[in-house]
């Protein structure tokens, strides 16, 4: 099931703390199957970048619930399985420099995107203009 999990561990690399959010169920708004919209064409699969952000909030708030003290936190990785393409458009940059820490990030970069879908790994919707720089350049090995 596509979801964004956090661990929180300790100095020692024991977990102390675990959450989860469901992309499907926990954000249903979105209208996700499997953490994507794929289109009637079969070819065009995307994701909603404030998806992942609200995801990443509210996983975050769920960590806190359960008892996480950020103030003793010395780290944070992530990771990303769904290789998606995230599109800012222009003047996002000072919403960045700008966030507070008391607004949740989906609500402060909602409005930071060309796109509102973007496309992720399995989208294959340019495979015909691939497949045309291809030949242009001369076919596959060139390229």
């Amino acid at each position: 099931c596509p979801k964004l999990k956090a661990l929180a561990v300790n100095d020692s690399l024991q977990v102390i703390h675990e959450s989860c959010v469901h992309f499907d169920t926990d954000l249903p708004e979105f209208r996700t199957h499997g953490g994507v919209n794929q289109n009637t064409d079969q070819q065009t699969v995307t994701a909603p970048p404030v998806m992942w952000i609200k995801a990443f909030d509210l996983v975050l708030e769920r960590l806190k619930i359960n008892g996480i003290d950020y103030s003793s936190v010395a780290a944070i990785s992530g990771s990303g399985q769904q290789h998606g393409s995230v599109y800012w458009k222009r003047g996002a940059i000072n919403t960045l420099k700008n966030l507070k820490s008391d607004n949740f990030l989906h609500n402060q970069l909602s409005q930071c995107f060309s796109c509102r879908d973007s496309p992720i790994w399995m989208d294959s919707s340019t495979t015909q203009y691939c497949k045309q720089l291809e030949q242009w350049v001369g076919g596959p090995q060139r390229l």
